[in-house]
């Protein structure tokens, strides 16, 4: 078994059919969220109802999904990311909202431990730090822990002498998990902040004991014309074109 492992769609179905698509062509059927399926993009109807249709997904809440359910409050986002919450709620159906309703904070599985934010606050804590690694690294038993919310390919774990080590995760990198405590930030697919456009992903193989990040190119001019015909708020869509 081999694990699609995959964050912060946030509405943007061309981005996850674009990443969907790759993983079918490497023979992947198990998938992993890391949260925020919502938030940002100009499609999260048919985001939603892209993950309702995969056969095996253990998927957590992200903050902008629990915002959209009322369990976050808005003062945690600026206005363009609040305005988007509120078109996303909108166009959900009862169908999705339920979907999103029934995501839990953290799972656990035999393989892994997936959170949105970070073991100790699943949905507010950016995890960018060693430090902070240190910090949340007794708050999980299951390793590797994977995590979403910055947008940024990232790993942590203990390295030589008990010093935390971290660093970004680069097209192709390859991590083996065998030792832990391990946190994995696959990136975001829906909108990238590490300077690379192309949607983010990773593939776990528990078997081998190894995560490998790809990068999956997506037609991010017709995310933005559709946020343009929706009149999204500007900086929304300029972002896409250089992953910031």
């Amino acid at each position: 078994m081999r694990y699609g492992v995959f964050s912060d769609v946030h509405g943007n179905y061309e981005a996850l059919r674009a990443v969907l698509a790759f993983y079918k062509k490497n023979g992947v059927e198990d998938f992993v969220c890391c949260g925020d399926i919502v938030g940002y993009g100009p499609q999260p109807l048919e985001c939603a109802e892209a993950l309702l249709g995969l056969k095996s997904l253990t998927a957590v809440l992200g903050n902008h999904d629990a915002a959209l359910l009322g369990r976050l409050e808005m003062k945690w986002f600026n206005a363009s990311a609040a305005w988007a919450i509120e078109f996303s709620r909108r166009r959900l159906t009862g169908r999705a909202l339920d979907f999103l309703a029934r995501l839990p904070e953290r799972a656990v599985t035999g393989d892994f431990t997936l959170v949105h934010g970070s073991p100790r606050k699943p949905l507010t804590e950016y995890l960018l730090s060693g430090s902070q690694f240190a910090d949340n690294a007794k708050a999980f038993e299951v390793s590797p822990c994977f995590i979403g919310h910055s947008h940024m390919p990232l790993y942590f774990r203990e390295g030589e002498k008990g010093v935390p080590e971290t660093d970004f995760l680069r097209p192709a990198s390859r991590v083996a998990t065998a030792k832990g405590p391990l946190i994995l930030n696959p990136g975001s697919v829906g909108q990238p902040r590490d300077g690379d456009p192309r949607a983010a992903c990773g593939i776990y193989d528990p078997q081998k004991k190894v995560f490998e990040l790809y990068r999956v190119f997506y037609d991010v001019g017709a995310t933005q014309k559709l946020m343009g015909e929706l009149k999204m708020p500007p900086i929304l869509a300029e972002r896409l074109s250089f992953g910031f």
